[in-house]
Order: structure tokens, then C-alpha cells, then sequence
């Protein structure tokens, strides 16, 4: 979903070291101008996504019911 919205990978770092702690951390950045244009639903989904504790991260039928995708956009 996070590259759906913005075209990036959630996390960066040119240490791979890093990186991965990054990942395990959760910590990801959304203060470029890439996330300038998604919508605050689509910003609350990401970030539900991204928990690292899989308890608290979204379900696959959270996802499907989340606003995000059952807007209507027409």
C-alpha cells in the first residue's frame, strides 16, 4: 500500500544495518513531499499497516472495510 500511495518503499537507509532496525523499529518516514497529496485515510491506513506488534496491526478484513478503499469516489 505505502508504494501504491507514494511510489517509495516505506523505509530507507543506504546501511542496511540500519535499515533493518528501521524495519523491526517501525519507524518510517512521512515528511517528504511524497505524502503532501495523501489523503488523511490514506495516511491512517499506512499507518495502522505499519505496527510492528501483529496484534495490533490490521486484519485482512479491517483492511477491506477500511475508508480508504470503500470510499466512493464518484
Amino acid at each position: 500500500m505505502y508504494i501504491m500511495l507514494t511510489g517509495q518503499p516505506p523505509f530507507f537507509n543506504e546501511d542496511n544495518f540500519e535499515l533493518f532496525e528501521l524495519i523491526k523499529a517501525g519507524v518510517y518516514d512521512t515528511s517528504s513531499d511524497l505524502w503532501n497529496n495523501i489523503s488523511e485515510s490514506g495516511k491512517d491506513l499506512i499507518s495502522r499497516l505499519l505496527v510492528v506488534d501483529p496484534a495490533a496491526r490490521l486484519k485482512a478484513e479491517e483492511v477491506m472495510n477500511h475508508p480508504w478503499l470503500t470510499a466512493d469516489l464518484s
